[in-house]
């Protein structure tokens, strides 16, 4: 059996625009293998990619970007994991705001330019 290669979706909540999805990241995720076999973590261009593709239906985005903003990474996300983060769309400019926490810590943040598929 392959490993998988996206996380869980366990709660998806909406709320004045606001969508925060807790997910839960696999242990055996295809991706965390060769990325520090010794101390596995979530790739920070894997954060970015489901930020994306799980905004672009929400939003009715692109599942790409066109230009990253303030990419923060500040703590590492682990094999498993769960996993809170939150999608803001700003229409008027264009841009998607992410928010990656565990347990109210701050692990990732971004904005990402983005085109509606409208």
């Amino acid at each position: 059996m392959n490993p998988p290669r996206e996380a869980e979706l366990l709660d998806d909540r909406q709320d004045a625009g606001v969508h925060t999805l807790r997910l839960r990241i696999p242990p055996t995720l295809a991706h965390f293998d060769g990325h520090f076999p010794q101390a596995p973590v979530l790739p920070g261009v894997l954060q970015v990619q489901w930020a994306l593709a799980l905004a672009a239906p929400r939003f009715g985005i692109a599942s790409r970007c066109r230009a990253m903003e303030a990419l923060k990474f500040q703590r590492l996300i682990r094999p498993g994991e769960v996993v809170e983060l939150e999608l803001r769309m700003d229409p008027a400019r264009g841009k998607l705001h992410f928010v990656y926490r565990v347990d109210g810590t701050h692990c990732s943040s971004g904005r990402l330019l983005v085109e509606s598929t409208e």
